[in-house]
């Protein structure tokens, strides 16, 4: 009962579908240059960063995880998306903006 407390499987599970999906949508080498397409792949990732909120919030009101397990949903996600050679910046910001969003998913405040 108290290790269930430190049961990641399914907050791991949803970082990693929710990274090979960013990855698919907005290649991190897209991100590269200062070109049109350059400029295309940041606008792309600037669609995805909130769609990836929404997600994040839907999941933590569907699972209910507790305080350990929201905790890894923004360090797993941050991490993922370093090693994914995602900027620092936007993975940054990104984990931020995670982390609150996880935090009050549950509450009847906005963010």
């Amino acid at each position: 009962m108290v290790f269930s407390w430190f049961n990641t499987s399914k907050v791991d599970a949803f970082v990693d579908a929710e990274v090979a999906d960013l990855v698919k949508r907005v290649p991190p080498g897209k991100l590269e240059g200062s070109g049109a397409g350059a400029k295309k792949a940041e606008d792309q990732l600037a669609k995805s960063h909130d769609l990836l909120l929404r997600h994040a919030k839907d999941f933590v009101q569907r699972e209910k995880p507790n305080l350990y397990q929201k905790a890894r949903i923004a360090n797993r996600m941050k991490w993922a998306l370093l090693e994914a050679k995602y900027p620092k910046a936007f993975v940054d910001g990104f984990a931020y903006a995670l982390a609150s969003v996880v935090a009050a998913a549950n509450s009847n405040r906005e963010i």
